[in-house]
């Protein structure tokens, strides 16, 4: 299953396609189009709206992220975290919901989706939470994270990052960029300290370093963050 051009299409294989990723490193397409490609398909995505009703919410879906860590944060730290996540109100706009090039396919000249097991609905700000974690907050503690899964340097994925950003927020100033990019760092966060907790995470040195990596930035984001509504 995959999203083309505002509709679902099934299909047994993709036949001569290749991934936005393969794409940039092959250099068949310079960053900026790729880039471009990309955020133009993902508003498409984030302007359909659905009235299915086993669309997961991923406002639901992030609660539990919250609700897990309860454990983890301390209670100030948890009960802001899960107050910010409660107040981004319910959406029946659809989101991918771990968007990124190598999900992103190309062929005959069309962008089309792929991998949509994590289809669900919400507020933007929770896809680009999963886009910062792509590119940049997986491989924060150990940049062969980000070059084995992504295949380019850390360099590289941060700058897909920063400019996949500033094109999707399309012409806000600076500062506020940078405010909406703090609200995606505290969902983002969350998700990873959770996701390496429940893969035994406490009991490893890398695991150690990033559950210390996100605990360390949800303090300094929770103490600025007062919303996470774009």
């Amino acid at each position: 299953m995959f999203f083309g051009q505002d509709r679902f299409k099934e299909t047994n294989e993709l036949l001569n396609a290749k991934s936005f990723l393969k794409l940039l490193v092959e250099q068949e397409k310079p960053l900026e189009e790729v880039i471009r490609m990309s955020i133009d398909l993902l508003k498409s995505i984030h302007a359909t709206q659905t009235d299915d009703p086993i669309m997961p919410s991923m406002r639901d879906v992030a609660l539990g992220w919250a609700d897990f860590l309860s454990d983890y944060l301390p209670e100030d730290e948890y009960k802001k975290l899960r107050g910010l996540i409660e107040e981004v109100p319910e959406t029946d706009h659809m989101m991918h919901g771990d968007y990124h090039l190598k999900n992103i396919m190309y062929q005959n000249g069309e962008s089309l989706l792929i991998d949509m097991d994590t289809l669900c609905v919400g507020n933007p700000i929770f896809e680009l939470a999963s886009m910062y974690n792509a590119y940049v907050g997986y491989g924060e503690t150990d940049e062969k994270v980000t070059t084995e899964f992504l295949g380019v340097s850390r360099g590289t994925a941060q700058e897909i990052w920063d400019r996949s950003l500033r094109l999707y927020l399309d012409g806000m100033d600076e500062e506020k960029v940078l405010e909406i990019e703090k609200k995606a760092m505290v969902i983002g966060y969350t998700r990873i300290m959770r996701r390496t907790i429940r893969r035994n995470g406490l009991n490893t040195p890398d695991g150690q370093d990033l559950i210390a990596c996100c605990r360390r930035h949800l303090t300094e984001l929770l103490a600025e963050v007062d919303t996470l509504l774009l």
